[in-house]
């Protein structure tokens, strides 16, 4: 049982993430997700520059 559930679980977990692909939604998550990662990159380098003076 537990092995049939694991099963679709996965197939389930696939099958979201094709769609995903698929779906002109996954652009807009990219670039947001882009943007999250520029912002966090840009804050963590502000925070280096305000330790060095």
């Amino acid at each position: 049982m537990k092995v049939f559930i694991g099963s679709i679980l996965v197939i389930l977990l696939i099958g979201a993430g094709i769609w995903l692909m698929l779906s002109p939604s996954f652009k807009k998550v990219g670039e947001t997700a882009s943007k999250v990662k520029d912002n966090l990159k840009e804050g963590h380098h502000d925070g280096n520059r305000e330790e060095e003076k």
